[in-house]
């Protein structure tokens, strides 16, 4: 019968799975819904052909990415309170109404 000598020691030593809190970033419900009705309308009064309306986003691939969980033993609910690192390259994603996507800038 072969269970696994890592799951044999988390029994044996009372270890559980638990979840790392890392940063957390804030936003504006409040802002981004008026901002997409005022861009609406924007998009219906200047822009009549979709072919040219273009959305673009940026976002991070992380090269050092640290796990977001660990064993630890059971008393021990959540660890919090450290740094992720900032080594990343930014990606730059563009595509217009009707579904036309150009290449990724990479950046950095």
């Amino acid at each position: 019968m072969r269970n696994g000598w890592f799951k044999g020691w988390i029994s044996r030593f009372g270890m559980t799975s638990i979840n790392l809190k890392g940063e957390k970033e804030s936003n504006d419900a409040v802002a981004a819904e008026a901002f997409k009705r005022n861009l609406t309308k924007v998009i219906a009064k200047y822009f009549k052909d979709p072919t040219k309306v273009y959305n673009v986003d940026e976002t991070g691939l992380c090269t050092n990415k640290l796990p977001t969980r660990t064993y630890a033993s059971a008393n021990a609910l959540s660890r919090g309170g450290f740094k992720q690192p900032k080594t990343r390259v930014s990606l730059l994603l563009e595509g217009n109404m009707v579904g036309e996507k150009l290449k990724p800038v990479v950046i950095g």
